[in-house]
């Protein structure tokens, strides 16, 4: 046993009981989880305070603007807002990402000690975790009901009951050691492919969404003098136009996805009757969004233009390495080949799920429906990847045949 070994397994002092010690860590995982919530909900009411602090608007008050604060937490995890005007759908994935990387570091730190003696009392922890998390969602959802911004109930329940759990888990996953994770897999029947493919699948789903992001910005910064004229237009004032500039920023992974939207195949779509595929670009009376400025206008695009699917194609390449490589060398055909293909459907699941909880509405009519098809997208991008894993699955075969 290793020195760091020792040091994790130090448990209680002489006169404290293994059952005092364990509901002291549960408690503390409880605090935890309330804590790393509060960390992420308290900037966003700061920041709704000082909106109001430099508003003009008599009749909104503090407690208005704090419970709108609290509704664009909400939002941030995924959860639809209701307006007078329709329903905000659109969830800024940057914010998701960053609450998911919060917690997912708080689960971590909080289940690290107890991950020393298995996944069993890390579980427990975690869990703990997950209640302290998604009582104040609770709390939250609570109070913006009474609010300008009242979130969608059946979403509000199904984020509290899911979302600390995979953030817990993911962190309970972070600090075990790799035997565990493949025992603890193992014990919930996840079948083997998918315990040999899901790193694999992560590490291709974050080039997906940073190399989307990044194509974002490019794709702005083209437009830039259109979408700063548009900014200007809208007279949002010095807190409105940080507080505008900051939610267009923290929406660009959304535009990502529409953009690898466009690379895979499906398109999207940004209001009723302006849509991007292969074939070219339609136009309408877009929101009055800055960033939408970089809509392409009305163009038929080159017949050259489905290469560019090659992108993902090059993708599915490396993730069937990955894949290989998280697989026994001398392992069968067969167990290379259902690993290559979880690793693919994993990698167009999260994609679909990112595309379904980013994409939505801002509005009513020809605003109910934003983005891309998520369901298409899904299985696009997982099309493209196993055509690039093919070649490589088969140049393994052929080097072991011989």
């Amino acid at each position: 046993m290793s020195p760091l070994d020792l040091l994790r397994r130090v448990g209680t002092s002489a006169g404290e009981s293994a059952d005092d010690a364990e509901h002291t860590s549960l408690a503390g995982a409880v605090l935890r989880g309330t804590g790393a919530a509060l960390l992420t909900l308290v900037p966003v009411i700061v920041l709704a305070s000082v909106l109001w602090l430099t508003t003009a608007d008599p009749s909104l008050t503090w407690p208005k603007s704090a419970l709108a604060g609290t509704g664009f937490w909400l939002l941030g995890h995924g959860i639809p807002l209701t307006l007078p005007t329709g329903v905000l759908g659109i969830v800024p994935l940057a914010a998701l990402l960053g609450i998911l990387l919060v917690g997912v570091w708080s689960a971590g730190r909080t289940t690290w000690a107890a991950a020393a003696d298995g996944y069993r009392p890390a579980l427990r922890v975690a869990l703990a975790w997950a209640g302290g998390y998604g009582l104040v969602m609770a709390v939250a959802g609570g109070l913006a009901t009474a609010g300008p911004l009242h979130p969608h109930l059946a979403r509000l329940v199904l984020a509290v009951l899911m979302l600390p759990v995979v953030m817990a888990l993911i962190g309970m996953v972070r600090s075990l050691d790799h035997d565990d994770v493949d025992e603890f897999l193992e014990r919930c029947f996840v079948p083997a492919a998918v315990r040999r493919g899901w790193r694999p699948a992560l590490h291709t789903t974050a080039v997906i969404v940073a190399a989307g992001t990044l194509a974002a910005v490019v794709v702005i910064g083209w437009s830039f003098t259109e979408v700063m004229a548009l900014q200007r237009e809208l007279r949002p004032g010095v807190a409105g136009g940080v507080v505008l500039a900051l939610l267009q920023v923290l929406a660009l992974p959304n535009i990502g996805l529409w953009i690898t939207s466009f690379v895979a195949g499906p398109g999207f779509s940004i209001v009723d009757g302006a849509a991007v595929t292969w074939d070219g670009s339609s136009t309408a009376l877009v929101p009055m969004i800055p960033v939408l400025a970089a809509h392409p206008d009305t163009a038929d695009f080159p017949s050259q233009t489905p290469f560019v699917a090659a992108a993902l194609v090059v993708l599915g390449s490396w993730l069937g390495w990955q894949s290989l490589a998280a697989t026994a060398r001398l392992a069968s055909l067969w167990a290379k080949f259902f690993t290559v293909i979880s690793a693919a459907v994993s990698v167009g699941a999260i994609i679909a799920v990112l595309d379904w909880i980013g994409g939505g509405s801002l509005g009513l009519d020809r605003l109910a429906d934003l983005g891309a098809p998520a369901g298409l997208l899904g299985l696009t991008v997982t099309g493209w990847l196993l055509l690039g894993a093919a070649p490589v699955l088969l140049w393994d075969w052929r080097t072991l045949d011989r």
